[in-house]
């Protein structure tokens, strides 16, 4: 690419960019969407927590706060968008627990707060608070710590692969008209009278608005146009993921007042962590974990369900939230154009951000038309995706008839996890072209041995679908090589 012209770029391919591409592609427009990595959904949006559609724990927040009301709009979205884009989409509900008066109060405010909340500002389809007793607690989750005198169930809390997610609104945007372009990175941005000129590592790209999704990297790039009327900390949130011998330990995210969470995954696994409303601050871009975060959130874990142990976790990570400075709120959201650079939007979501990016998209149609686009209906917009198949939950029936039909399928590789031959080239068919893309595409390698066994034989894979060599083979892009060199060359260069 040397130089292409369009009408709206949108620069990040998280969450919030996919969702905003694929909402403009209901409008007859030509819009680009450009992501610096080789795929969708791997920054901030990976390292989330998978929980949607968050009912009783936003209500912190102040109903005035933007955030607040992009979040609550998000709610009646989500469902029908997983529908629409065939990505999985479970209620499961929460539960938050306490062992003492004083925490009773708290939860005892947030439910009147609730109900003030229900008739003034949340959508009429939110399921009421209930408080439950000791027994009642014991009851819904008997592996909950004994201590625990009561707790308040909130039935709205969903949870689905928020990586999934992202990509099937990226296709989908795509296959209605999106152009998408990826390993294409940022790198300056010069604003004219009435267009920007951006500079790429692949070319110049000049366009008339800017939709900055930039995701923890929102900041570097408003900076880049003087467009930064905000400012932005980031907060770095820890997360460990169990083995699926675990799955069955609750049925319901269950977080105790004091801090910490266990849920389950849309996938059988549970995971933890520590709220990112009660973590520090981080060094930007410094995604390392850290013995005491991990102590701390292992520690917080164990208060909720005692049997969980260090043994138990198989992997985990550290993200980032982009939070908004401490006078504006710590809790709101940077969605909006520029106030110094007209035709400049920035959309940085803040926390929760998986449940607020269908409103962020929807808002991000108004924004755009009020500063100065005109916006035609597409019709021949068509929301539908199709997922690709998941072998292991399909019925032995249809099991033979996928195997018939293509006897890939009958071969499975990862044996964690159950992942089949025809699911890894179904998902490279589909745009994975890394380990970490066949990987989020259906889930070789997240599995109890962490690719150990199966690596190998996706690397192979790859390689010969992609028409490469297996050295050429990377985890996520760029110089993650995962091999090097083979045994026998580094053989014979040694004699």
């Amino acid at each position: 690419m040397s130089q292409i012209g369009t009408e709206v770029l949108i620069i990040g391919g998280g969450i919030g960019g996919a969702a905003i591409a694929r909402e403009l592609s209901k409008y007859k427009i030509d819009a680009t969407l450009v992501e610096k990595g080789v795929d969708f959904g791997q920054g901030i949006t990976k390292c989330s927590s998978t929980i949607m559609c968050q009912g009783a724990n936003v209500l912190e927040f102040r109903p005035e706060y933007h955030n607040s009301r992009l979040v609550w709009g998000g709610m009646t979205l989500m469902e029908p968008l997983c529908q629409e884009l065939d990505v999985p989409f479970k209620k499961m509900g929460s539960l938050e627990v306490f062992k003492n008066k004083e925490q009773m109060k708290h939860l005892n405010k947030m439910m009147r707060r609730f109900k003030e909340y229900q008739d003034k500002y949340l959508p009429p389809d939110i399921e009421p608070l209930q408080f439950l007793d000791r027994d009642e607690i014991r009851k819904q989750e008997p592996n909950l710590n004994k201590k625990f005198m009561g707790g308040v169930y909130d039935p709205n809390i969903a949870i689905n692969d928020p990586v999934r997610l992202t990509i099937a609104l990226v296709d989908n945007a795509k296959r209605n008209g999106i152009n998408v372009l990826t390993e294409t990175e940022v790198i300056d941005i010069s604003a004219g009278t009435d267009e920007f000129e951006v500079e790429t590592n692949n070319g110049t790209i000049t366009c008339r608005y800017i939709i900055n999704a930039a995701g923890e990297y929102i900041a570097d790039i408003a900076q880049m146009v003087d467009a930064d009327d905000f400012a932005m900390y980031p907060v770095k949130a820890y997360q460990a993921v169990l083995d699926k011998k675990r799955g069955d330990m609750i049925k319901s995210m269950v977080l105790s007042v004091e801090n910490g969470m266990v849920s389950p995954t849309i996938h059988g696994n549970l995971f933890f962590g520590i709220s990112p409303l009660t973590q520090r601050l981080g060094r930007a871009h410094d995604h390392s974990t850290d013995k005491k975060l991990a102590d701390i959130a292992l520690g917080h874990a164990q208060t909720l369900l005692p049997d969980i142990s260090a043994g138990d976790i198989i992997n985990s990570f550290v993200g980032f939230i982009m939070f908004r400075n401490f006078e504006v709120g710590w809790h709101e959201c940077t969605v909006g154009a520029s106030r110094w650079v007209p035709g400049f939007i920035n959309a940085s979501i803040g926390y929760p951000g998986i449940c607020a990016a269908p409103a962020v998209a929807r808002e991000m149609i108004e924004i755009l038309t009020e500063e100065g686009l005109s916006l035609e209906e597409n019709p021949q917009f068509d929301p539908y995706e199709k997922a690709m198949p998941d072998f292991s939950d399909l019925p032995d029936e249809e099991k033979k008839q996928l195997i018939a039909q293509d006897p890939r399928y009958g071969h499975v590789v990862c044996r964690c996890e159950t992942v089949t031959e025809g699911e890894i080239v179904e998902a490279i068919k589909r745009g994975a072209r890394t380990l970490d893309g066949v990987k989020f595409r259906c889930r070789p390698g997240m599995g109890r041995c962490q690719g150990g066994f199966c690596g190998p034989r996706v690397t192979k894979i790859l390689a010969r679908e992609l028409g490469i060599s297996e050295e050429e083979v990377t985890k996520k892009g760029g110089e993650s090589r995962n091999l090097l060199y083979k045994s026998k060359e580094l053989l014979e260069a040694q004699q």
